[in-house]
């Protein structure tokens, strides 16, 4: 059951965390829906480095971050290829 470990991961994990704009309830609903398995309070606490997490549970937290960072991401810009041919 590792912990979040400190230094790049932690911090590239808190970055993407804040990047949502998601408060710790909404994170965790969309964990839960994911199938994640533990409480709101101990995603708080593996959050701050307070409690180790399983792998599994770890990688739910994180998806649920990165479908949610899916959403936010601006509309890309079209490729030649993409267009319609000019007449």
């Amino acid at each position: 059951m590792p912990y979040l470990p400190d230094g790049e991961y932690r911090q590239r994990f808190h970055a993407a965390l804040r990047a949502t704009r998601l408060d710790m309830e909404e994170l965790w609903l969309r964990y839960f829906a994911l199938g994640g398995e533990v409480g709101r309070v101990e995603i708080e606490a593996y959050l701050n480095g307070l409690l180790p997490l399983p792998s599994l549970q770890h990688d739910l937290l994180a998806h649920a971050i990165n479908e949610r960072l899916d959403e936010l991401a601006p509309p890309r810009a079209p490729y030649a290829s993409e267009l319609p041919p000019l007449e």
